[in-house]
């Protein structure tokens, strides 16, 4: 159905396709999950995306047997594709990838307005990949995309992004979270040898104050406290170990 209906207005004149079911034919779970990922991609290049909401729908398999049908729906596909991973480095005696999810927490809103990005289950995707972006040159794509497919980013979809750098920043130093107390942004930290790594390359700037949290001051600056934390944070943990 997706490459039927590309086939619709290939020139300069603006064409539609309209996809019509009848109203007295019953259609299974399924089917209906596909007809409503039909109606919901339908930008340039969504045949991807299609792809794997299908194969989220009827299962990927066992990738290294015979079976050709699976359960990947039970736990999505990002997942799947994770524990597999997982399975295979075990297999190989392969150490596993060590993957902290900072928590950011910064006084600010962070999120995608409605008039931004309209409908419920585009904003959703959107969500999801985002939480799955962990390098630098994929989230500048992705903020790419967003300015080409809705606009200029509105304040509260800048700040999520720049939450989300921060995120993939603080993966580097293995911090589990950085919130604010007062005027210093506090790094809770799982790696001593990173924290006192970053310290040395950023004297004054990070003060170690116990085994697990160290501290950045902000300063008195006037901007809102979360720009101030980011435009703060963002140099210093672009340091290079």
């Amino acid at each position: 159905m997706h490459q039927l209906r590309g086939r619709v207005g290939r020139y300069k004149h603006r064409a539609y396709a309209y996809l019509l079911l009848e109203n007295d034919r019953p259609v299974t779970p399924n089917a209906v999950k596909r007809l409503k990922a039909i109606e919901e991609f339908t930008e340039l290049g969504a045949g991807f995306k299609i792809a794997l909401r299908d194969l989220e729908i009827r299962g990927a398999g066992n990738i290294l047997g015979a079976e050709q049908s699976g359960h990947i729906e039970s736990v999505g596909y990002e997942l799947y594709c994770s524990l597999l991973e997982s399975a295979v480095r075990a297999l190989t005696h392969k150490p596993q990838r060590s993957l902290f999810d900072c928590s950011i927490e910064l006084s600010w809103r962070a999120y995608l307005p409605r008039d931004f990005v309209p409908g419920p289950r585009v904003k959703i995707e959107l969500y999801r990949r985002l939480g799955r972006i962990r390098s630098l040159e994929r989230l500048a794509d992705f903020r790419q995309e967003l300015t080409d497919r809705f606009g200029p980013l509105p304040t509260p979809a800048k700040n999520l992004c720049d939450e989300a750098e921060l995120r993939i920043l603080a993966e580097r130093w293995q911090l589990g979270r950085i919130h604010v107390e007062d005027e210093f942004a506090v790094l809770t930290y799982a790696s001593a040898r990173r924290i006192e790594t970053l310290a040395r390359l950023r004297p004054g700037q990070v003060r170690i104050v116990d085994e697990k949290h160290a501290y950045v001051p902000l300063g008195d600056e006037k901007r809102p406290r979360g720009s101030v934390v980011a435009a703060i944070l963002r140099p210093l943990l672009q340091a290079s170990a």
